[in-house]
C-alpha cells in the first residue's frame, strides 16, 4: 500500500488507489481534513516542541502527554501502527539538554500506553543535523537500532524514513562509503514496519545537513538500495510535497524497479 500526503486531490487517491498519512496535529487540523479521512492508512504522531530526553521532569512529563493524547486521538483511524520520532534532543547548540536513558524511559511509557490499546509505535530514525545547531537521538542506524533495542517492548518497531538516512551517511567523505552505509539502515530489515520513501542527492553529499525529500528516482540513491526498500514488507508513504504529475513519476519509477 502507498500513501502520499493530503495535499493531493480526492479525485487523484481514488484515480491512483493511494491513501494518505494523518500527521497529528499537523495535516489532522487543517480545514477540509475530513474528506481525507476515508483514505487514512498511517498515523505519524505529534513531535514539535517535545523533548522525551529532557532533564527537566515537567518537560519530559508535558512531552509525553502531548505524544500520548496523539495516540489517543489517532486511534480513530483503522491502523494498528504508529510512526513516532525520537522527539529527543542530547544538545541545543554547546548545551546538554537530555540523556539517552531518560529518553528510553520515556519510551517505555509510551510503549506500555500503546501496548494497551493495541498499537504498535514504529520508531522513526532522525536526521543529522549540523552539530553545532542540535544533536537529535537516532540520527544514525546504530543508535536507532539501539533505541528500539533498549526500549525492549515487543510493540516497538523500527520506520525507516530514506531521507533521513541520506543525511546520515553523509558524514562519510567517498561516495563509495555513503553508497555502502545506506544499507547499513536495512540490517535489522525485519523489524521494519513503516516506511517513509523518498530520494535524496548523495553522490556529490548534497544531502549533508539537508533533508531533501524527493520523489523517488529524482536523485541518486542507488537503485538496488531502492529495490531493498521497495522489498520491504511494510506501508510505504511516499513523503513529498509535490504535484500529482511528480506523484505519477514517483509511481512510474517504483513499477520500473520489478524491470531494471
Amino acid at each position: 500500500m502507498y500513501l502520499v500526503r493530503p495535499i493531493h486531490s480526492i479525485a487523484f487517491l481514488e484515480a491512483q488507489g493511494l491513501g494518505v498519512e494523518a500527521h497529528i496535529g499537523r495535516y489532522d487540523t487543517r480545514p477540509g481534513w475530513e474528506s481525507y479521512v476515508p483514505f487514512v492508512g498511517g498515523v505519524h504522531l505529534p513531535y514539535a516542541g517535545c523533548n522525551l530526553a529532557s532533564f527537566d521532569a515537567d518537560e519530559r512529563e508535558r512531552s509525553l502527554r502531548i505524544i500520548l493524547n496523539g495516540i489517543e486521538t489517532g486511534r480513530r483511524y483503522p491502523v494498528d501502527r504508529m510512526v513516532v520520532h525520537t522527539a529527543a534532543f542530547e544538545r541545543q547548540g554547546d548545551v546538554r539538554v537530555g540523556d539517552y536513558e531518560l529518553m528510553i524511559g520515556s519510551f517505555r511509557r509510551l510503549a506500555d500506553h500503546a501496548a494497551a490499546v493495541g498499537i504498535m509505535l514504529c520508531v522513526e530514525n532522525q536526521v543529522l543535523r549540523e552539530p553545532e545547531k542540535r544533536r537529535i537521538f537516532g540520527d544514525s542506524a546504530e543508535e536507532w537500532f539501539r533505541i528500539v533495542r533498549d526500549i525492549d517492548r515487543e510493540n516497538v518497531a523500527l520506520a525507516l524514513d530514506t531521507s533521513h538516512a541520506a543525511t546520515s551517511v553523509a558524514a562519510y567523505d567517498r561516495a563509495e562509503d555513503r553508497r555502502n552505509a545506506l544499507f547499513e539502515f536495512l540490517a535489522h530489515s525485519d523489524r521494519i514496519a513503516r516506511v517513509h520513501w523518498s530520494d535524496a542527492r548523495i553522490e556529490r553529499n548534497e544531502s549533508r545537513f539537508n533533508d531533501m525529500h524527493l520523489v523517488p528516482g529524482q536523485g541518486d540513491l542507488p537503485l538496488v538500495f531502492h529495490r531493498a526498500v521497495h522489498a520491504l514488507p511494510a506501508v510505504k508513504l511516499l513523503e513529498q510535497n509535490c504535484t500529482e504529475s511528480d506523484v505519477l513519476d514517483g509511481l512510474r519509477f517504483i513499477r520500473g524497479l520489478h524491470s531494471d
